[in-house]
């Protein structure tokens, strides 16, 4: 399974935690499903999402190893208890 680069999450994570970007990225999270999660091209276009709306500029390198991470997490967005799994990867629990 793919590492993430810790500058990168720790960036994600200082800017997903500001209120002002909190609800935007809860919604393009919540938008996704499992098996979007499980397509490279889908999860790539997340990560693009994401990075728009915090601002946030993700190397080609560093989308594709968090695209490959992503897949490997296994998660659906639907289900409540891995939304909440997500959210503690997120915060770094």
């Amino acid at each position: 399974m793919a590492e993430l680069d810790p500058r990168l999450m720790g960036t994600f994570r200082n800017k997903m935690m500001n209120p002002r970007h909190f609800h935007n990225v809860c919604g393009i999270l919540r938008k996704q499903k499992y098996q979007d999660l499980k397509c490279h091209h889908k999860c790539c276009g997340m990560i693009d999402q994401l990075s728009d709306c915090l601002g946030v500029r993700v190397h080609p390198h560093e989308r594709e190893n968090a695209a490959q991470w992503l897949m490997g997490c296994c998660v659906d967005p639907q289900n409540r208890d891995h939304r909440r799994q997500m959210w503690r990867m997120v915060c770094g629990r």
